[in-house]
């Protein structure tokens, strides 16, 4: 039917939609709201971590992928710490622009010789 790479292909991709969904949904969720209410985030982000809960966890093998799984297991946590609600608020659009800057520094290549015409 399946051969196992295929497999390992699917659950990974299936892993990382999901991890890039929490991402959107997140920050998202901080740039409508300019103040959060500690319970309702809370709430929140129980609700959209708990797809992540059912998914196995995949090897990730990029820097890109790693640093968002960091990410999201430490904007799960931020609800339950001590931190004040905008300091919350402004790490989370931190780090997520952070994430960003990674994920283009990926898909950009040195053009160094672009334009250039070899004899």
């Amino acid at each position: 039917m399946y051969t196992p790479k295929q497999i390992e292909k699917y659950k990974r991709t299936k892993y990382t939609r999901e991890l890039e969904r929490f991402l959107n949904r997140i920050v998202g969720y901080c740039n409508k709201n300019e103040t959060l209410d500690r319970d309702d985030f809370r709430d929140f982000v129980d609700r959209i971590f708990e797809p992540l809960e059912s998914i196995e966890k995949v090897y990730l093998n990029s820097t890109y992928l790693n640093e968002l799984e960091q990410f999201v297991e430490k904007c799960a946590n931020l609800p339950r710490s001590e931190k004040e609600d905008d300091e919350i608020r402004k790490e989370i659009l931190h780090g997520a622009n952070r994430l960003q800057k990674t994920r283009r520094k990926k898909n950009r290549n040195a053009e160094k010789h672009k334009g250039r015409i070899y004899d």
